[in-house]
């Protein structure tokens, strides 16, 4: 599969996504740091070749989400979660550093098949989950998501995260 990474960091889930054999077309992260150690592992040979974006917001208003039309299979991403984080003030929608808006339009105007995305727990119970399955209906996509703790998959700590999976229902 074809995989636009939002959100990517330093690359941890890319890792996650190499092993199922996605193959990254491009890499969104606002970060500096992470962004060169994603160059590093690309020069490395641990991630495949394909540019690396900034500011997501400017990666849709340059025209480049446009250009990826038809060549993405799937977006990745784990937009900010301190907007829905119940470590923070959890002002969701009038937080500044939330995302969603924008990957919801990395989705409408890409049309991949599928969308992978991940969050906090917080994102839940914080009145704006109601939104974010809202949008992926409005945008021709059906959603599944749950709640998984990292000790369901060996490591020896809970870490609980929201995953949801939503897919083009045409």
């Amino acid at each position: 599969m074809r995989e636009l990474s939002l959100f990517s960091g330093a690359g941890g889930g890319l890792l996650g996504t190499h092993l199922l054999g996605w193959r990254p077309v491009g890499y969104v992260e606002f970060n500096d740091y992470c962004q060169r150690v994603i160059r590093q592992r690309i020069l490395d040979g641990i991630l495949p070749n394909a540019p690396i974006f900034g500011d997501i917001r400017a990666f849709i208003s340059e025209g480049y989400a446009e250009a990826y039309q038809g060549l993405v299979d799937v977006i990745t991403g784990g937009f900010p979660c301190q907007p829905f984080s119940n470590a923070g003030k959890r002002l969701g929608a009038d937080d500044h550093r939330n995302m969603w808006p924008a990957t919801i339009d990395c989705i409408r105007i890409i049309r991949p098949r599928y969308a992978f995305l991940e969050n906090v727990p917080g994102l839940v119970t914080s009145g704006y989950f109601g939104t974010i399955l809202k949008d992926l209906a409005k945008s021709g996509y059906d959603a599944e998501w749950d709640c998984l703790p990292a000790q369901a998959f060996g490591a020896n700590h809970r870490r609980d995260r929201v995953f949801i999976v939503a897919h083009a229902n045409n």
